[in-house]
């Protein structure tokens, strides 16, 4: 029976990830450049770096308790019904 580890999963997640990375810094770079001009501006930023830090935080907390070298065999992935 073919099986496959499921550290394969994690790679549309670095892709993901990495296009993240590029966006967040673009941002960053732009408020550097830019500076918020106002409370809002201000309110938005703290906004997104705290969402971002939950999200990575969220994120590792789940991915933690995965065992990565476990094989899982392809005929017991099951598809979503909808």
């Amino acid at each position: 029976m073919i099986s496959i580890p499921p550290y394969f999963l994690l790679i549309p997640f670095a892709i993901f990830f990495l296009s993240f990375v590029f966006f967040s810094l673009a941002n960053i770079i732009n408020l550097a450049k830019y500076g918020a001009q106002n409370t809002i501006g201000f309110l938005a930023t703290l906004g997104f770096v705290a969402g971002t830090a939950l999200i990575l935080f969220f994120a590792q907390e789940a991915l933690a308790t995965v065992s990565w070298m476990t094989p899982v065999p392809v005929m017991e992935i099951q598809a979503p019904s909808f």
